[in-house]
């Protein structure tokens, strides 16, 4: 499982509703029907989502006018993603685009299959260029996602989707562009996805102090969204302000209620891997490794439950 921001594949997420999948990876999941809007996701466990998140979009208009062999080979792919057969679910997008090359919904939905499928391969490793059947799916995912496009999807799920191909091609700046285009897209209950995927992006790219601004933005507006505490840390510390980076790791350890729990899961790196890029996965894990954030930790964890 890799990187990324997400989502999906930046980044995976825990299962709180509080802390999101940025780069590798968090999608919102409702049922398919012949008569519903599509949502298919993924949640992965500690996302460039990513996170990656599973886009899929039909309006109820279309919906009721596609054909029904289409509809019944969305519905099966829907099927095999929920059931996490991600190979059968990419198959069966294939399949569906193959047959109805002029639906949107085919296409935007292959392409996270791909981007899922890819950053699940085995030899996909954090920092290094993808290789093989890894790169030939990203680089298909970005082709289903330009024909989708053509074909009038445009929205902030795909957007996002597209950054996390790039992400994981380390195209970091092509993957910053698509990530700050999505945001500017999404709406509030989404947004905060693709913009903390710009701010791992931004920090990837060594520009801290534009990371910072995008992250504190995106911490006012969604002050639940805890990763973007714990990424405020670590751009502080990739500039050796250890007293900004003890004070977000304080600020997250003392959240009201549910405090002590996410201090607890941001105590360790492993809470990241598969989620940030490989500069903030790195500069997190030297932060924790200092005596005075250990102690941040000690210290919450002697403090009785709430």
């Amino acid at each position: 499982m890799l990187l990324l921001l997400l989502l999906p594949s930046m980044f995976t997420c825990l299962p709180q509703p509080s802390l999101h999948a940025p780069f590798l990876i968090s999608y919102p999941t409702q049922p398919l029907t012949a008569h519903s809007k599509v949502a298919i996701s993924r949640r992965r466990a500690v996302s460039f989502s990513s996170a990656v998140a599973l886009l899929a979009r039909w309006p109820e208009a279309a919906a009721a006018a596609a054909p029904p062999p289409f509809s019944r080979m969305a519905s099966d792919a829907a099927r095999a993603f929920e059931q996490g057969k991600y190979e059968e679910c990419e198959q069966l997008w294939q399949a569906a685009a193959d047959a109805y090359s002029s639906e949107d919904l085919a296409w935007a939905n292959l392409a996270v299959a791909l981007i899922i499928n890819a950053s699940d391969d085995p030899t996909m490793k954090l920092g290094q260029p993808p290789a093989g059947r890894a790169k030939e799916r990203l680089e298909a995912a970005l082709a289903a996602i330009e024909k989708a496009t053509a074909l009038g999807s445009s929205d902030a799920l795909l957007l996002n989707a597209r950054g996390n191909a790039l992400g994981l091609l380390l195209r970091w700046s092509e993957a910053r562009e698509a990530y700050a285009s999505a945001t500017a897209l999404s709406a509030r209950d989404f947004e905060s996805i693709p913009r903390s995927n710009e701010a791992l992006t931004l920090l990837q790219l060594e520009q801290p102090e534009q990371s910072e601004k995008i992250a504190r933005n995106l911490l006012r507006r969604d002050p639940n969204f805890v990763d973007a505490q714990a990424l405020l840390a670590t751009i502080r510390w990739s500039q050796r302000d250890m007293g900004g980076a003890a004070a977000e790791l304080s600020a997250l350890c003392d959240r009201p209620t549910d405090g002590q729990q996410w201090c607890e899961r941001y105590s360790t790196v492993d809470v990241v891997l598969g989620r940030w890029p490989p500069r903030a996965v790195a500069t997190y894990r030297d932060l924790l490794m200092q005596p005075s954030v250990a102690l941040i930790f000690k210290n919450a964890r002697a403090l009785p439950a709430r």
